[in-house]
């Protein structure tokens, strides 16, 4: 005889735990959210919510990748049942911006033009992070998504290695081409400089892995860079770079 009576107060019960499962994540606080990020990855001077806020700056793994970062959250990507924020922020004096959507078909990143700095991206690869590389990333796309195609373009200005104090060796540009389910095709090629690199491969967005050959050749001598070379397999007049 208590079950009808049960029943009524679960279906009281459930709407009002609703409102308040809601109300909670409207009034999300963006330091809140920190919490679950990932070791390696800082934010700094947080506020705001998890809807709409700001941070003085991000960082990983110690080292500046953004400053004067905001996200503001887009109320009519509801209509396509999404959830979208337009993210900013500025590095060297330059601005940054997307759109981070999360929808049915999982993550999306619109209209991404971003300005980053090489050190802290190249220190997560045991290789880079030996040869000390710096530069100004410039990345752009239209739309990424690991479930569908794109197409993103990487500019890398200036490259130059804390090791070899003679110089920089100059500036490349690498395109990649998604082909859906986050495989894809790239390949990287020099615009000016006294180090020539071409190269091609693959790679596996979803299994953040990639391969190719990458070979480089020096249009005059780099003294700091020679012994580094002669490590590697010899091609013509350049060396070769397999991973």
């Amino acid at each position: 005889m208590r079950r009808p009576s049960l029943l009524r107060r679960g279906a009281f019960l459930l709407p009002v735990l609703g409102v308040f499962v809601l109300t909670l994540v409207i009034r999300l606080p963006a330091s809140f959210v920190v919490l679950f990020l990932p070791p390696e990855i800082q934010m700094r001077e947080v506020e705001g919510s998890f809807w709409n806020g700001r941070a003085s700056a991000i960082g990983l793994g110690g080292l500046l990748v953004q400053e004067q970062v905001s996200w503001n959250f887009r109320p009519r990507a509801l209509s396509g049942l999404k959830l979208a924020w337009a993210v900013g922020g500025r590095m060297g004096g330059e601005t940054s911006r997307l759109e981070l959507a999360l929808g049915p078909r999982g993550v999306e990143w619109n209209g991404v033009s971003l300005v980053l700095p090489l050190e802290p991206l190249a220190a997560l690869h045991p290789q880079l992070k030996s040869a000390q590389l710096g530069a100004l990333l410039r990345v752009s796309a239209k739309s990424l998504s690991l479930a569908s195609p794109f197409e993103l373009t990487i500019a890398a200005e200036h490259v130059f290695s804390a090791l070899v104090p003679q110089g920089e060796f100059g500036s490349y540009r690498l395109d990649g081409k998604g082909m859906g389910g986050g495989k894809g095709d790239w390949q990287i090629t020099t615009l000016s400089g006294v180090l020539r690199v071409v190269g091609k491969g693959t790679f596996d967005a979803g299994r953040s892995s990639a391969s190719g050959q990458v070979t480089l050749t020096p249009r005059s001598p780099i003294p700091g860079l020679s012994p580094m070379l002669a490590s590697l397999p010899k091609a013509a007049n350049g060396f070769v770079l397999s991973f």
